[in-house]
């Protein structure tokens, strides 16, 4: 593993930052408060659905608390998820999200993870993945749990490399009120009120956050997809070089009650976002994608009416619905035009290809709305000696309702009506034509139905040996059923060594945009496709030698069958969703805690991982980095003072598109300053992020010359009162 110099010094510099201050402070606070030994005993239920130690828990879990996230400096949830081992934060090609990559496992559109929030499912099916232009800010997170590997036997469809539960702060976390605000560079400011209290016999808890900022100027882009246009035809029509826009305003709102048998949630958020790098890859400074999204759930359970039963009940509904009005090409663009006049450069060399002048640029205004109620009935049984026993039933309902106007395609531009090639191109203006509840719109209206069973028995088989087994059912109207089966023995070889022996299957459902994606030049649906799956083998250990030493270590094998890419036709005009091949994965994860003095404590990850495909022009998987490193200390120099500085390092990683250039290796420096309860009720926080203002990129979606720059330095302020 190649570690450039860069790395070894910003490490240098948080060590001699940490080492020259040994007998700055004399009392501990927050994080320190708690053994290495206690944190490993903390109770985690995403493994599972009950409460087990998280070094015992039956799969690979990383808990991360908010005291953690308040340390480490994250305002958003890529952030936080950055300093999992294993886990990295790209971004999507197309729309700009962020896009998680777990274990060298990686798709276009991130639908490889499930994300839960207080343990109900919000991604949503018309990409699989969370709603478009979501961002979740994380000043109303108690804790982030995260599965490392599958957990469909559980969970069921889309918790396929991994799991992701964000558990928001109860009543009890609160304790009163918190009001706080923020501000930072890039015109970003952000405000939030939250209160937790008892009231009429229910415990209360309600958070609001608004976050806005002007975007980071600084991420420029040399060259768009209009710019391989321009020196096609010799034409100036493209913003680049120009930044990304990323300007964003958000609000966040969260409500929890509870009490005895029952527990209520609400969530909603409302973003107004920009088009980020331009959905068809072409800088659009004006273009703008709204969305909102609610999610309430209720669960209820028996407790104790029965001795040895347990039922629940828990019932959800998710709705959400996102605006976008888009330029995809600038003003005085000129492109070429295949026979339904989608734009599709690659008729080009057809001779079959008519030019078109979109002097008002190629504009989209679309709207999606999805709808989804899902009800699921269990018991737990812990009748039977040394045996928990979990049997679920459930029912989900997925439906998508897609409106749409534009100015190209079939059933807007008529292209033997344009001049041919050799006498120039057509002029298109910017009239938009509605194509809702045609043929030609870009994807049909599209609803399926969800039935799935689960059995699962947790047998402590012997004081020192726990053996997990589960199975789950899924079947699906559109493509039919499967099977999902689980096992996990645990040892606690002594008080201080445990082992996990783990095996699981997952699958991933085809999502409406790959199965029914229509009118698209490049992007073809496909409604035969089956799900992919995956069988994973792992081994862990979690050691705690010391009460101020812990390690954990896994090593695993996966492999991806029937795995959903996009296939090219013979000559590479358009591409179209098949279920193409497998994939395979080995790698490693190694993370350590030292709480080396009581004043300080470091703490790091390191994973190596290694992925190949049994197709396509280049075996190994591109965009995913082979190794990543991070690396935090956090020094308590005054009672209530502490400063964390961290690294993150990210190895290179082969381009899925060689012309845009290399992935190189890059590493960001952050240095995040706290102050905790000054004068009983003030907490400050201040963070400079990527220090020495390296310039990472990420892949594009699109051959054009040039990745995608990511933040670059920043600073923010922030200071909360709680009384």
């Amino acid at each position: 593993m190649k570690v450039n110099t860069t790395f070894l010094r910003s490490v240098g510099l948080i060590w001699y930052a940490v080492a020259g201050t040994l007998n700055a402070a004399d009392e501990m606070d927050d994080i320190f408060d708690k053994s290495l030994v206690e944190l490993a005993s903390m109770p985690v239920t995403i493994a599972t659905g009950t409460a087990r130690p998280l070094a015992e828990a039956a799969a690979v879990t990383t808990v991360i608390t908010a005291e953690q996230i308040k340390s480490m400096g994250a305002t958003e949830l890529h952030e936080v998820l950055e300093t999992v081992p294993g886990m990295h934060a790209s971004v999507q090609g197309v729309t700009g999200d962020y896009h998680y990559t777990m274990r060298g496992i990686r798709n276009a559109t991130n639908s490889q993870i499930l994300f839960l929030l207080n343990g109900t499912r919000f991604t949503t099916p018309f990409r699989g993945t969370l709603m478009t232009g979501l961002e979740l800010p994380v000043d109303a997170i108690q804790k982030v749990e995260v599965i490392r590997g599958p957990g469909s036997a559980l969970y069921g469809a889309d918790a396929f490399a991994g799991v992701i539960n964000i558990v928001t702060k109860k009543a009890k976390d609160l304790n009163g009120a918190t009001i706080g605000g923020r501000v930072g560079d890039h015109d970003t400011q952000s405000g939030w009120g939250q209160y937790g209290a008892e009231w009429a016999g229910w415990e209360v808890a309600t958070s609001l956050q608004h976050q806005h900022t002007g975007g980071d100027s600084g991420r420029v882009l040399q060259r768009d997809s209009q710019t391989v246009m321009d020196d096609l035809f010799h034409t100036n029509a493209s913003h680049a070089p120009g930044a990304l826009n990323t300007r964003l305003d958000s609000l966040n709102g969260h409500l929890n009650l509870r009490r005895k048998y029952w527990e209520l949630g609400f969530w909603a958020a409302d973003v107004e976002g920009a088009a980020r790098a331009g959905i068809a890859g072409a800088l659009n400074p004006s273009g703008v994608a709204n969305g909102r999204q609610y999610l309430a759930d209720a669960r209820f359970s028996s407790e104790d009416w029965f001795e040895d039963w347990e039922l629940l009940g828990h019932v959800s509904y998710l709705h959400t619905n996102v605006d976008s009005d888009l330029q995809l090409f600038p003003d005085g663009a000129m492109l070429p035009l295949d026979a339904t006049g989608n734009i599709n450069p690659a008729v080009l060399a057809t001779g079959q290809a008519k030019l078109g002048l979109f002097t008002q640029g190629v504009r989209s205004n679309t709207n999606q709305a999805e709808n989804i109620p899902a009800v699921e009935l269990s018991t737990i049984y812990r009748g039977i000696e040394k045996h928990l026993l979990r049997f679920s039933a459930g029912f989900r309902f997925e439906s998508l309702t897609n409106s749409e106007r534009k100015n190209y395609g079939p059933g807007v531009i008529n292209s033997a009506l344009l001049p041919p090639i050799t006498s120039g191109p057509g002029l298109i203006n910017g009239k938009l034509t509605e194509t809702t509840g045609t043929a030609y719109v870009f994807l049909p209206n599209t609803q399926r139905t969800i039935w799935s069973l689960v059995v699962q028995d947790e047998w402590q088989l012997a004081d020192d040996w726990h053996l997990t087994a589960g199975l789950r059912y899924d079947e699906y109207s559109d493509f039919g059923g499967t099977f999902n089966p689980r096992a996990a023995l645990v040892w606690n070889i002594n008080p201080k060594l445990t082992s996990k022996l783990l095996y699981g299957k997952a699958f991933r459902a085809p999502n409406f945009s790959e199965l029914g994606n229509q009118n698209n030049p490049v992007l073809l649906g496909n409604s035969s496709l089956k799900p992919e799956t995956i069988n994973t083998y792992e081994w862990a250990v979690d050691y705690r030698p010391f009460s101020t030493f812990r390690t954990a270590a896994n090593i695993y094998f996966y492999q991806i069958d029937d795995h959903i890419d996009l296939v090219s036709n013979e000559n590479n005009t358009s591409a179209q969703f098949m279920n193409n091949g497998d994939q395979k994965g080995v790698g490693t994860e190694l993370e350590a805690s030292w709480q080396v003095h009581e004043q300080w404590r470091l703490m790091g990850n390191f994973a190596w991982q290694q992925t190949r495909l049994d197709h396509g022009y280049i075996n190994k998987v591109a965009g995913v980095p082979e190794q990543h490193i991070y690396f935090a200390a956090a020094w308590q120099f005054k009672p209530k003072w502490q400063l964390q500085p961290q690294i993150n390092w990210i190895g290179n990683r082969q381009n899925p598109l060689k012309g845009n250039g290399p992935l190189d290796e890059y590493q960001t420096v952050d240095f995040t300053l706290r102050g905790k309860q000054l004068f009983g009720h003030l907490n400050l926080n201040a963070s400079l992020r990527n220090a020495f203002d390296t310039t990472p990129y990420e892949p594009s979606s699109l051959e054009m010359g040039s990745n995608l720059p990511m933040p670059g330095r920043s600073f923010y302020l922030e200071a909360a009162i709680n009384f």
